[in-house]
């Protein structure tokens, strides 16, 4: 299979694999814009657009819109992350003329209605308190703000209530002209789709299209400052993540880390987090630690759910672990098993259409070309023991590692999480 790039005169990207084994199409609009570009006095707004491009077009309503590719048994979704906003539909190859129109609609003749503008706010305000309401999703979110504090990808994807309900139809235009423009934005297909087919299909709908004009006004975080802090929430369970400041996707010791955590606490079961703390003692029904890079910085954590009196012996297992990556290299067949376990995962992963169709736009959103599977391949296999040891060091040092607490107790009233301030790294009353 090979991947073909057609760059228009608009601005507008167009990535192709033409993937003859299969009767199904996968394709979508990513847009290099996400919550970090919500700006302080908009959070959420990416992804309330995300909600609102289903809401009426100039060619269609709502109902139009969500049928069009459902009565031929097609899936139309969306999603907003920290960096990018994501339009895709799935369906058989037959329907793709379908599906490029209706896509290429909604992201470009979205009318943004009054009406519907203000009864999605309050279906997001729900969305929120459900996020609220679950400690194990709550925490993530504030801990992307302990993380990066007052800084834009601290902010929760969703936003706050206060701040969606100050949205008006000019502020989600605002939005879309800087942020669907020139530059930032790839229409991806991937399946039994033909190159003569997708031109077509660009020539039909896609080189007429005007972008607005680009702009962006991206920040690096600024260096970190550790905390710890400790919340009492009304639960049985007592929920922790611990963690710090990590690597972009474009540096160097990127994959390097991205093996030490997949080893640390990854989704095997032979993770050593899992094996050495579940498993062995039986202190914790879930652990597992997770890497978010993004363009220019990451994060990691270590997350753990457990009874309130297991905790400090859980913290202590999680730092011996931390501290033997530190302080010895990993052996040779170790580190050998490490690698050929993230290369099968990302196989099995990379077997999703739907995954390659989104990587590739990605990939040439942040890369400028869309890189080949081989090539991660070959930079996990470059991963030596002592580049783990090296980003372990850097990384697992208690003084660069934070810590949030939620503390289970049973005799506190009420469900709903704190919600964390976005000026500040303390939470306040919801």
């Amino acid at each position: 299979m090979k991947n073909r790039t057609i760059e228009l005169a608009n601005g507008l990207r167009v990535v192709h694999t033409h993937n003859p084994y299969t009767r199904a199409v996968h394709c979508g609009y990513v847009i290099n814009a996400g919550s970090r570009d919500d700006g302080a006095e908009a959070l959420g707004m990416a992804h309330f657009i995300e909600h609102m491009i289903f809401k009426g077009t100039t060619n269609r309503k709502t109902f139009h819109i969500l049928n069009y590719l459902e009565s031929v048994g097609g899936d139309l979704n969306a999603y907003t992350s920290k960096e990018k906003t994501c339009v895709y539909a799935s369906l058989a190859s037959d329907y793709v003329d379908r599906a490029t129109e209706l896509l290429t609609d909604i992201c470009f003749a979205s009318t943004f209605p009054v009406k519907e503008i203000e009864k999605e706010k309050q279906v997001i305000s729900e969305e929120i308190d459900m996020y609220r309401n679950a400690p194990d999703e709550a925490i993530f979110e504030d801990f992307d703000q302990f993380i990066f504090p007052q800084h834009t990808l601290g902010h929760p994807i969703l936003g706050t209530k206060e701040s969606i309900r100050t949205f008006t139809q000019a502020d989600i235009q605002d939005f879309v002209g800087r942020s669907f423009s020139e530059g930032r934005m790839v229409y991806s297909i991937v399946g039994h789709v033909s190159d003569r087919e997708v031109d077509r299909l660009v020539d039909k709908y896609l080189r007429h299209l005007t972008l607005g004009t680009p702009y962006s006004d991206r920040r690096t975080p600024p260096p970190l400052i550790t905390d710890m802090q400790t919340v009492a929430i009304s639960s049985s369970q007592t929920h922790e993540i611990l963690g710090g400041r990590a690597y972009g996707i474009k540096d160097e010791k990127y994959f390097p880390f991205l093996v030490l955590n997949n080893l640390l606490g990854g989704p095997a079961m032979n993770a050593r987090l899992n094996l050495n703390i579940r498993e062995k003692f039986g202190l914790t029904y879930n652990i597992s630690s997770f890497f978010s890079p993004y363009l220019d910085c990451g994060m990691w954590g270590i997350y753990y759910a457990c009874e309130p009196k297991n905790r400090d012996r859980i913290h202590r297992l999680v730092q011996k672990e931390l501290k033997g990556f530190m302080e010895k290299p990993l052996g040779v067949i170790r580190l050998s098993q490490a690698k050929k376990q993230l290369i099968g995962q990302l196989t099995l992963g990379y077997e999703n259409l739907m995954t390659q169709m989104l990587s590739n736009a990605k990939d040439m959103l942040d890369f400028d070309e869309i890189v080949s599977f081989s090539s991660y391949i070959k930079c996990i296999d470059k991963v030596q023991a002592s580049h783990l040891m090296e980003v372990a060091n850097e990384c697992f040092s208690p003084e660069n590692i934070s810590r949030l607490t939620y503390e289970g107790n049973k005799t506190l009233n009420g469900s709903a999480i704190p919600q964390f301030n976005p000026q500040t790294s303390s939470p306040t009353p919801q």
